[in-house]
């Protein structure tokens, strides 16, 4: 091989490999060893358990949520932690359905659509309740000042803010509370969140529940597009929470307290201002604010929340466009925790930004390119053989992910991941259309007006009206 033809070599291969390889397989390695070596640390706190038990504060915005809210309920009336010592807030945030009706069934005991739910192929009831169950009418706020409305009612110690779209399992409070009591130094904590498709069920014209002979809900029949969606979202959020979040905690740098289930202290949730409006990944900008204070934030995998997959392009590009511009926006506004330099190497703030977008553009450019190689001069063998050893490679750094969390699973859990594991090799597949639902997301932040109310003059940098025409353009003829 002439010198020409090695350095020809060692250029194609090392963009084709080494840039993913370091942006995304060598991380998500990384952060399944750390889950390997430390799983312990997975391991449930000890319950059950004597003494001053704390109690606990429920909040759940709920807008337009007449369907979700049922069994949201139904699963927080069968929790096992005692029901004298919890409360649960509901602020209906101007919802125009029946959300308040059924909200107000839950709490005089009639009127309710569905007394039990389905989960793990085992029948939870919540009719037999006896804690506090307070219904807010709010006009419509927005779930930030919305679950700031519900939180001014609360007399909790601790206090859960949860989606009213979410199904708790029966422990989820007892083992929130043994975790919080088992380290008191923990102030705030994500639950791990778990893609149920079993949450998928049929509604007639009025948007209300069809129950089978068994008055149990009737799933919803998926088609073979909606099941590799359900499926993929299993498997994304299984490596984000069991590998990421993990990982991310055991090294003190979390980056976002799950909107969907998080538990706090009150004391650490007045000294942050509670949420925030000012972006739209509240519950990011909240975690931010924590963190600058100095308090330890944990991820508690054994506090399982269930919620249903979005089965539908459609709903999934705007979910990851809304994601992506708030993680932005979270960034910008606490701008002076990713610039500092002695955050680089230690911080996930400046991790995040990195890899998720300055050397994730790269794999734009480089799939652009990809059908002009064979025009410059690159035989399709390579460019075939460069493509299938990423494949190749992405899917053994699936496998050895799931296989660093599968020990660390709950039966249930485990049992999901076995049915689903149909779609890991095509899971790249999914993975780059939502990674282009991201940089539409980019792009709409760049060129539509900010959503934080900060002064944004500290965040423009020399050449931003250029770099945002350009974005603009790009977005015009992407629509187009």
């Amino acid at each position: 091989m002439s010198g020409s033809s090695l350095l020809e070599f060692f250029i194609f291969w090392g963009v084709w490999i080494l840039i993913p390889l370091l942006v995304d397989v060598m991380d998500g390695l990384w952060s399944a060893w750390i889950v390997f070596v430390d799983r312990h640390l997975a391991a449930p706190p000890p319950m059950p358990f004597t003494g001053q038990m704390p109690t606990v504060s429920v909040v759940i915005p709920a807008y337009n949520e007449q369907l979700d809210i049922d069994r949201c309920l139904t699963s927080l009336k069968a929790q096992t932690y005692p029901h004298n010592l919890i409360e649960y807030i509901v602020v209906n945030d101007g919802s125009t359905d029946r959300t308040a009706e059924v909200v107000a069934g839950h709490i005089d005991g009639t009127g309710q659509w569905n007394g039990h739910i389905r989960l793990h192929n085992q029948v939870i009831s919540g009719e037999e309740y006896g804690g506090g169950l307070r219904l807010v009418q709010g006009e419509r706020l927005g779930k930030p000042r919305a679950v700031n409305l519900g939180l001014s009612y609360t007399k909790g110690e601790l206090i859960m803010a949860i989606d009213s779209d979410v199904v708790l399992e029966p422990d989820a409070v007892e083992r929130a509370v043994a975790a919080f009591r088992n380290d008191p130094t923990l102030t705030a904590a994500t639950a791990h969140l778990i893609v149920d498709h079993n949450l998928l069920v049929e509604t007639d014209e009025q948007g209300r529940l069809k129950l089978d002979e068994n008055d149990l809900p009737l799933p919803l029949k998926l088609n073979l597009m909606q099941r590799f969606l359900a499926a993929a979202q299993f498997i994304e959020y299984l490596q984000a929470f069991r590998i990421g979040r993990h990982a991310e905690a055991t090294r003190g740098g979390l980056f976002t307290l799950s909107g969907a289930c998080s538990i706090f202290r009150r004391e650490a949730l007045v000294q942050a201002g509670f949420y925030h409006a000012r972006t739209v990944s509240e519950d990011t900008d909240l975690t931010l604010a924590l963190q600058r204070r100095g308090f330890k934030i944990g991820y508690l995998p054994h506090v399982r929340v269930h919620l249903a997959p979005t089965v539908s392009w459609k709903a999934l590009y705007a979910q990851r466009v809304r994601w992506q511009r708030g993680e932005l926006e979270v960034l910008a506004v606490h701008k002076d925790m990713v610039t500092n330099p002695s955050n680089f190497w230690t911080s996930t703030i400046p991790q995040r930004l990195w890899r998720d977008h300055t050397l994730a553009v790269m794999r734009l450019v480089w799939f652009m390119l990809l059908p002009l190689f064979p025009l410059i001069g690159y035989s399709l063998t390579l460019v075939a053989q460069a493509l299938g050893l990423m494949v190749v490679m992405y899917l053994i750094s699936d496998s050895l992910q799931l296989l660093a969390a599968y020990p660390v699973c709950a039966p249930a859990e485990k049992k999901m991941l076995r049915s689903n594991l149909i779609v890991l090799p095509l899971m790249q597949i999914y993975r780059q259309a939502v990674y282009f639902f991201r940089v539409s997301g980019i792009l709409k932040t760049l060129t539509e007006p900010p959503r934080w109310t900060v002064n944004t003059n500290l965040f423009r940098f020399p050449g931003l009206d250029y770099v945002q025409k350009i974005a603009r353009d790009i977005l015009e003829i992407w629509a187009d």
